[in-house]
């Protein structure tokens, strides 16, 4: 991943998307996952997993990870 490429990061939560980002930037994965993170709702139920997307827009590549949160 280069800080040039346009990277769109998706959060879902039983399968619904409960949010997106899409910048350019990072400089890793962690970056963006860190990033969507941050910007899901407090009102989100803890602990919970979240099932992250990350599309490297200019590449065409798709990456799936899974976090829990607490």
């Amino acid at each position: 991943m280069s800080k040039y490429n346009l990277i769109r990061g998706e959060a879902f939560i039983g399968g619904e998307c409960i949010s997106v980002i899409e910048d350019s930037g990072f400089t890793n994965v962690e970056h963006v996952i860190t990033e969507l993170l941050l910007s899901l709702s407090d009102d989100i139920p803890r602990p919970i997993k979240v099932q992250i997307k990350i599309t490297n827009l200019d590449k065409r590549q798709i990456q799936l990870y899974q976090r829990t949160i607490r």
